[in-house]
């Protein structure tokens, strides 16, 4: 080995055989409810990190049974996404690049005319489960 090179061992960041946890799709899990309405109505929900807002807002449609024919709005650290006829920035961001922390809180809401209000919190972050499919709603009430 000529002088100065070093002959280190190749080394793999996983196992082989096993998939790349680097290539493992982030999975979000939201905790969705419906604001000032009794009894309790919410959902627990999984989707990928590379879901937009958009994307996020048709999961809560099907998760609550909303029909999807009204306006809608997310409302993050005082920036509006949402349908464009209410002058709010697009939600066609993926949910990566929001930087949401474990916790954090935002509106989503729904038919602006009767204005279903949900608070949407971010529970936890981790790596998507080999041979499961995202989004799924987990739990609800």
């Amino acid at each position: 080995m000529p002088a100065g090179h070093l002959h280190l061992p190749k080394r793999f960041p996983f196992e082989p055989g096993l998939p790349d946890p680097s290539r493992t799709p982030e999975i979000l899990q939201f905790k969705v409810w419906l604001l000032g309405i009794s009894p309790l109505v919410w959902r627990r929900v999984q989707v990928r990190a590379s879901m937009t807002l958009r994307e996020l807002h048709g999961v809560i449609q099907v998760a609550m049974g909303w029909e999807g024919i009204h306006l809608f709005q997310f409302t993050l650290r005082a920036r509006r996404f949402g349908s464009r006829e209410l002058a709010a920035r697009t939600p066609d961001v993926p949910l990566s690049e929001l930087r949401l922390r474990s916790g954090t809180r935002f509106r989503y809401e729904y038919d602006l005319n009767v204005s279903w209000e949900h608070e949407v919190r971010l529970g936890s972050r981790h790596q998507a489960a080999p041979h499961k499919s995202y989004p799924i709603c987990l739990d609800g009430d």
